[in-house]
């Protein structure tokens, strides 16, 4: 008798996990969004000059609601670019070579109505009208040197791949934690990759 009520309880619980299995499954289908405002990448290209290789690309970046909600209400956004320069190996995963990282900060100012970029690495500052000539400066990559063609092998094949993300981790605390629980926070697409040629 205790044997049947044993193997009856088992096959309770196997019956809810598998009933919680499916519901947590539906819950993700049904609250997956489907976000029009991943960054699309084109018009990739790569130039030898001077022994060094420089990147170019376009980006056409869209900020979802959520985030044009932050920024006009004074929180700054960080905009990362991030590009690497592959490795293909016969027997083993790619090696990255290279690593640029490029970011831009995102301010909207009320008083003047005016969005500013601020290119991080260099500190140069741009200011803008809208939000839109804002997000086609940022996405606008031209001759960002990336790595010099000495540290490429003869006879090797190279990829370079390229995608833009919001930078989570430079967002003000108790937003950070909202940005890491929410996809509305999310700005990243796919990795966009092409062969280095010169």
């Amino acid at each position: 008798m205790t044997e049947q009520t044993t193997i009856t309880a088992d096959r309770c619980q196997a019956r809810h996990r598998w009933r919680l299995s499916l519901w947590l499954l539906s819950c993700c289908l049904l609250f997956t969004p489907v976000d029009a405002s991943d960054p699309q990448i084109h018009d990739t290209r790569t130039l030898l000059v001077d022994g060094v290789y420089r990147v170019g690309a376009r980006v056409d970046l869209n900020l979802n609601d959520t985030l044009q909600e932050a920024l006009h209400n004074g929180v700054p956004l960080v905009l990362k670019l991030s590009i690497e320069v592959i490795r293909e190996r016969e027997w083993l995963f790619p090696e990255r070579v290279a690593q640029l990282e490029q970011k831009y900060e995102l301010e909207y100012h009320a008083l003047t109505k005016t969005y500013l970029v601020r290119v991080l690495s260099t500190g140069a500052q741009h200011s803008f009208r809208t939000l839109d000539d804002a997000l086609t400066f940022i996405g606008n990559i031209y001759d960002l040197p990336l790595i010099d063609a000495n540290l490429l092998r003869p006879g090797r094949k190279y990829w370079v791949r390229m995608r833009t993300d919001l930078d989570v981790e430079a967002l003000p605390t108790p937003i950070r934690v909202w940005a890491y629980l929410g996809s509305e926070w999310s700005l990243q697409g796919d990795w966009h990759r092409w062969p280095l040629l010169p």
